[in-house]
């Protein structure tokens, strides 16, 4: 290292101490500012809050000086009384008598005196009693609202909105007749004291007395209310609510039915009403159990068919069929249907329980597994949709499905979840080998190599020479159970059997390393054993055999590696592309 550079490694070593210096400077600077801070907050708070308390003894002290001035005062004038006295005594008994009953009229009527001081203590403690006992007797009473027509009472309600809602129900009944014609009550309201024979009424009984108190001709009967509407009134209502039953007695409907009843809320209501509002009881029956039949149409929507619309707007299948006779066969979804609709004027409301079977989907889900080589995947296990058993509540009016809701699911099959394996076995040929194209039963066992020599030959070679170099891992070409292994003295050197218990066994011979042991459970692409020269070899392979009830088969027959050449013609189509982009 030259003079120049010490000098500038020197000034870098200076410069970087200096940082650190003021870096440290800085960060006392800040310690230092942030500790004087929060003292000085502190001495903020401890002084407003000593000014605080000052403030309040002062307040205290004033306070107590206020309440006891009279007393001090009053203590003042006694002992000038007291002084004045015993010099009256000197003067004689007259002038003793007359100081003594100074002293006596100033202490009990005088200023600050006995009485005096009573008085203002007394005074307000006493107003406020009076007061309560004002307010407790009034709360003791029940009060209501007089509600006055024509100078006279004809009720009393608990509240005007009572008396509004009377208003509007006086209307109601007038309208009925005609929405011009209105009454115009012109009423005053009072509180009263309720007394024994008052009683509050309700809007109902107010609108009666309001109805009688007006110069219309009136009548008592029932009211006829449909949704709280006013329709008309009927001298007997009991042979009205008799055919109105006998309807829902004799409606028909098929099927398993429960709650068949009216949509609408009918109500009778006993009252004062004008005379022109009261009905027939003939006329009122028509009226209320009169229908319409209308047509319409219908979009017809996906699985629609010629049954299930007939059923759904409660037509026959040959009204159906003679309204649409251009229909033949399967309803196309969006096509326009011809259909009729009952209208009721009351309309009749039921509910109907189904069972139907309804699908659950499955869930699909993906396994790695050596079982499949790298970048190739299959269905493992195939799933089945689940089935589940629902009861349905389907409301109907006027025969029309209007709503639907489920009131039990029952389970009655799971669904069993799909299986996809994604291969995660890496075992393949060395590229640009020849891909053998066999059942796919036994996977490629080494990592890398290629064939050296095939099956059979002059030599009757009982299975496949896999070349590769000493070192490289031999896997399970399939799961089974580790019958042999280590050294084979009849040539295959250091050797692993394995039984698949299906009838076949694979041998895996000349091995360098042998990692197997004997009962042991192994899996497809599990490590068993080395590439190596053992026994009778001339060369580093991986001598594999397939067997089947001990005959020796050709391997290249459960082989299949044209996934791996696909792989590899893949990978190599993908540097092309690479190359061409750079």
């Amino acid at each position: 290292m030259d003079v120049s550079d010490k000098n500038m490694f020197r000034k870098f070593g200076n410069s970087l101490v200096n940082l650190f210096a003021r870096f440290g400077l800085c960060t006392v600077k800040v310690i230092a500012a942030v500790m004087l801070g929060i003292i000085k907050g502190a001495e903020f708070i401890l002084s407003e809050l000593r000014d605080l308390i000052l403030a309040i003894l002062k307040g205290g002290l004033w306070l107590f000086v206020g309440m006891t001035e009279s007393i001090r005062d009053r203590i003042n004038k006694n002992k000038e009384l007291q002084i004045a006295a015993k010099k009256a005594k000197k003067q004689g008994n007259a002038a003793y008598a007359k100081a003594m009953g100074h002293f006596f009229g100033s202490f009990l009527l005088g200023e600050n005196g006995i009485l005096y001081t009573a008085f203002n203590y007394t005074l307000p403690i006493l107003s406020i009693a009076f007061l309560i006992g004002i307010v407790r007797i009034g709360s003791s009473y029940e009060y209501g609202i007089s509600v006055e027509y024509n100078g006279r009472e004809i009720g009393v309600i608990s509240d005007e909105a009572d008396f509004e809602e009377a208003e509007r129900e006086v209307q109601q009944r007038i309208s009925y007749l005609s929405d011009d014609k209105k009454l115009d009550f012109d009423t005053n309201f009072s509180l009263k004291i309720m007394s024994d024979d008052d009683k509050i009424m309700s809007s109902a009984q107010l609108a009666n007395e309001m109805l009688a108190a007006s110069d219309e001709e009136l009548t008592e009967a029932y009211g006829i209310y449909i949704d709280g509407k006013f329709i008309g009134a009927v001298n007997d209502c009991d042979a009205v609510q008799e055919a109105l039953d006998n309807r829902l007695l004799n409606y028909h409907v098929e099927g398993n039915v429960k709650e068949v009843s009216y949509k609408n809320k009918v109500e009778y209501t006993k009252g004062i009403y004008l005379a022109e509002s009261v009905m027939e009881q003939q006329k009122v029956i028509e009226l209320l159990t009169s229908s319409t039949v209308k047509k319409d149409v219908y979009i017809a929507q996906p699985d629609d068919t010629a049954v299930t619309i007939a059923q759904k707007y409660n037509m026959s299948l040959d009204d159906f069929e003679k309204l649409n006779p251009s229909i033949k066969g399967r309803i196309r979804n969006g096509q326009v249907i011809n259909i009729t609709k009952t209208e009721s004027y009351l309309p009749i409301q039921y509910i109907k329980e189904y069972e139907t079977l309804s699908f659950m989907d499955y869930e699909t889900v993906e396994i790695e597994t050596s079982s499949l080589s790298v970048g190739s995947r299959a269905v493992m296990v195939n799933g089945v949709m689940g089935e589940k058993r629902n009861t349905l509540e389907v409301t109907y009016v006027d025969g029309v499905e209007r709503s639907k809701k489920t009131i039990k699911s029952v389970v009655t099959k799971e669904p069993v979840v799909e299986q996809v394996g994604i291969g995660t076995y890496a075992a393949r040929p060395d590229p640009g080998v020849r891909p053998i194209t066999g059942s796919g039963e036994f996977s490629w066992p080494v990592d890398g190599g290629w064939i050296s020599d095939i099956f059979g030959g002059e030599r009757n070679h009982k299975g496949l020479d896999i070349a590769a170099p000493g070192g490289t891992d031999i896997y399970a070409s399939a799961d089974g159970i580790v019958v042999a292994a280590g050294w084979n003295p009849g040539g295959y050197g250091y050797f692993v059997q394995i039984d698949h218990l299906n009838g076949y066994q694979t041998v895996y011979g000349h091995m360098s390393t042998v990692y197997a042991v004997v009962d042991q459970p192994v899996t497809r692409g599990q490590l068993i054993g080395a590439v190596g020269t053992t026994g009778h070899s001339t060369g580093n392979h991986c001598h594999f055999e397939v067997r089947y009830m001990n005959v020796c088969r050709n391997p290249e027959i459960y082989l299949n590696t044209t996934q791996a050449y696909m792989d590899d013609n893949d990978e190599e189509k993908d540097k092309d592309k690479d190359k061409k982009q750079n």
